[in-house]
């Protein structure tokens, strides 16, 4: 049996996601001491390994949780047409390998630009997996969340909801990884709100910090006028934002504000 601490080195994940997991259902412990210390045997640790490989593939939680939940000769179906993608991309990449060492060479062959087709990928792709780059739509958990990004303007003429649209076009943007990351922070000021953490605590004001460095990087600076009027605005949808966690919004929107007078 190992403790939340080890399993948290081991996966990389913090402590406030593996109780974030256990709260939604997705990953119970095997055992919860007295003093509320979870413990997880290799069958939980071996869910956790199917969590990740799904959450890699750029399924949601929720979705990973129908995955898991559904008879295991269903998901063992799913996970072998994606071994078999992943099993073709592992090829793709040692040929690229092969074609870099022979220009480095000059050894240039012609043959060598079918490195770069993608139609019998992309092909296998569509047959086995239906979902896979998800963008950001209505609908959501993520889209939800971060509606008040999508209403903010960037200039008088210029939307952030046009930003979205242009960018979504580009080859070079991995939505997956936008989206996975949106819903760890997203599910961190869940976990915090549920703790009973206040929005001027210090794991608040570092979940805004992580949320400030994810919207600079992504979408847009993130000044402080920014966050001012971020924070207006997810008051403003909290309609939308609250749907499976009342209160989020507002919770969200003071430790913005808890940031701001901290500066």
């Amino acid at each position: 049996m190992k403790a939340v601490r080890d399993v948290s080195i081991i996966s990389g994940l913090s402590r406030r996601t593996l109780q974030y997991y256990d709260e939604i259902g997705l990953l119970k412990p095997a055992a919860t001491k007295p003093s509320g210390y979870r413990l997880y045997d290799d069958e939980c640790l071996e869910r956790l390994w199917r969590i990740l490989f799904y959450k890699e593939l750029g399924f949601t939680l929720e979705e990973i949780k129908k995955i898991l939940d559904n008879a295991p000769e269903m998901e063992k179906k799913l996970m072998k047409k994606h071994q078999a993608l992943l099993v073709n991309k592992q090829e793709r990449l040692a040929q690229m390998l092969r074609s870099i060492s022979c220009i480095l060479e000059g050894t240039f062959d012609a043959s060598m630009l079918k490195d770069f087709d993608m139609r019998s990928f992309e092909e296998e792709r569509g047959e086995n997996q239906k979902i896979t780059i998800r963008k950001l739509r209505e609908g959501d958990p993520f889209y939800d969340f971060f509606r008040p990004l999508i209403e903010f303007k960037l200039t008088s003429r210029i939307g952030l909801s046009s930003m979205i649209r242009n960018i979504r076009n580009s080859s070079n943007m991995d939505w997956d990884t936008i989206r996975l990351k949106g819903e760890e922070i997203g599910a961190s000021f869940v976990s915090l709100m549920q703790d009973g953490c206040s929005p001027d605590s210090q794991p608040a004001l570092e979940a805004v910090s992580d949320f400030k460095e994810y919207v600079g990087s992504q979408l847009f600076s993130c000044e402080t006028e920014v966050m001012s009027e971020l924070s207006y605005l997810y008051l403003k949808n909290a309609e939308s934002i609250d749907k499976d966690q009342e209160g989020l919004a507002r919770y969200v929107s003071e430790s913005l504000e808890s940031y701001i007078r901290s500066r």
